[in-house]
């Protein structure tokens, strides 16, 4: 019983009779409406958690979570993680998919969603330069590392909606949950104004591809930019997905993802 419960309520929320945010029915309510007992009820509850689509709080009740999107993207990263899968199967996938969105972007996207994506590149390169005058004083904080990983999400979001496919638009957030921050670390110190012309230098590249309106040239320069150096698809072969990869070498010029 507590099955066929989870699935009408989840049905119902799906349909959108309760909007994120909203207030399930009380455990009461639902036992009459169902006509089943309260551990039914609460069992029903549990599942309907586990699948990310509300969210229980003591003492207030269960709402719909705002975003069934990144309840998936948790649960696909807690799926890899089971299958003990590395970070590299994450990049071994982006590999293959981002000059794929590229492409169509190049031929799907507006005026306007083009001067979108370069005002998120400015934005993006306009940050990490702030946040690289202050680590020369001292080493970036969790919080400034997640601010600049956010500003670069909203890079790849931008791309992914200037595909017009609604399938890509939707997994655009899942995907962005399952990448990690990149950790490269060389043997000597490597010049921050070198990592900062090696980021305006990438993405003006992967803007220009986009920009071009050309399909085939958009995927051949962008699968370009996305090819590592072996040291580091060792190191991300070698640490599980979610964690962060410790690669031994200067920053690698690359684009489309974040970097520490």
């Amino acid at each position: 019983m507590a099955e066929q419960v989870a699935t009408a309520v989840k049905d119902a929320i799906l349909a959108g009779d309760f909007a994120p945010g909203a207030a399930l029915p009380t455990e009461p309510e639902l036992s009459a409406d169902f006509g089943v007992s309260r551990a039914v009820i609460r069992d029903a509850t549990r599942m309907l958690a586990a699948q990310g689509l509300v969210v229980a709080e003591h003492g207030r009740g269960v709402f719909v979570t705002d975003s069934q999107v990144e309840a998936f993207g948790e649960a696909l990263l807690l799926a890899l993680r089971r299958a003990d899968a590395s970070v590299w199967d994450v990049e071994q996938f982006e590999q293959i998919l981002y000059p794929e969105v590229g492409a169509l972007a190049a031929v799907q996207a507006t005026d306007t969603e083009l001067d979108l994506i370069q005002q998120k590149i400015d934005a993006y390169l306009t940050l990490q330069q702030e946040l690289h005058v202050l680590q020369q004083a001292q080493r970036l904080s969790s919080e400034q590392i997640e601010q600049l990983s956010a500003a670069f999400r909203k890079i790849i979001t931008a791309l992914f909606a200037a595909t017009h496919n609604a399938v890509l638009q939707l997994l655009a957030q899942p995907l962005l949950e399952l990448h990690s921050v990149r950790d490269w670390e060389p043997e000597e110190p490597q010049p921050i104004e070198e990592v900062l012309a090696f980021e305006a230098s990438y993405l003006k590249t992967f803007m220009e591809a986009v920009a071009s309106r050309n399909p085939e040239h958009a995927h051949s320069t962008i699968k370009q930019l996305m090819k590592l150096p072996a040291e580091a698809e060792t190191a991300m072969r070698h640490t599980p997905v979610g964690e962060t990869p410790l690669i031994p070498l200067p920053l690698h010029p690359i684009t489309l993802r974040h970097q520490k």
